[in-house]
């Protein structure tokens, strides 16, 4: 019992630390406000979906042409929420995020790109991916007590966290893992870090990864 109380109370932090860090990010608002004026009419919203079509060329290598992705390591960016995307591209360009490509092509896009592209790829629907439907109906109580709280139920996420429904399993699974040996140290090639999913995950066994993984891809 004071396992469970102490579980409640550890999530509690979490959500009320999650709340207050996006109440008092300004970067947030900003951004939000940046992507609700492109949405502010419809002819907007198709002029930023064309511009951010053309843009995405230059992503489809990895990412597909709709933000599905081609390689099962490399995240699905249909359907993102617009905002949250666009807060990742910037931290990709100032060095926030590190990874030597996207670190590359975020640098090379104007800021009209950036939020274009956002808008562009929250507008591409999620294809469901191919996975063991046994193994991810067993990850359902795991991701409702260890996800669901920043994530959501459905996995949607927010401006201030990522929609992983649909999300491709391999790579979900290799950034569990990240977060769960510890993302903060830094790779000639990549970095990602976060002390939320870190604590989260940490005492996670790479069985208990897998069926979140599975669970996660199958959400829609």
């Amino acid at each position: 019992m004071i396992n469970l109380y102490r579980l409640i109370a550890y999530l509690t932090l979490i959500i009320t630390f999650s709340a207050f860090a996006y109440a008092q990010d300004p970067g947030i608002q900003q951004l939000t406000l940046a992507i609700k004026q492109k949405q502010s009419n419809p002819e907007s919203v198709q002029q930023a979906i064309d511009a951010g079509r053309e843009r995405a060329l230059l992503c489809s290598v990895c990412h597909g042409k709709d933000g599905n992705s081609i390689k099962p390591d490399v995240p699905n960016l249909a359907g993102q929420n617009p905002v949250y995307l666009l807060d990742q591209i910037k931290k990709f360009a100032d060095g926030r995020r590190k990874n030597y490509v996207m670190n590359s092509l975020a640098k090379g896009l104007s800021s009209d790109d950036k939020i274009n592209l956002a808008i562009f790829y929250n507008s591409r629907a999620v294809k469901p991916a191919s996975i063991d439907i046994q193994i991810a109906n067993q990850g359902k109580q795991i991701y409702e007590q260890k996800c669901s709280s920043c994530h959501g139920k459905r996995g949607l996420g927010s401006a201030s966290f990522a929609r992983i429904a649909g999300q491709q399993p391999v790579y979900v699974l290799k950034t569990l893992k990240q977060f769960r040996d510890n993302a903060k140290i830094e790779t000639a090639s990549s970095k990602r870090s976060s002390n939320i999913m870190e604590a989260i995950v940490k005492q996670s066994t790479d069985q208990e990864l897998e069926i979140i993984a599975a669970y996660i891809a199958q959400l829609q």
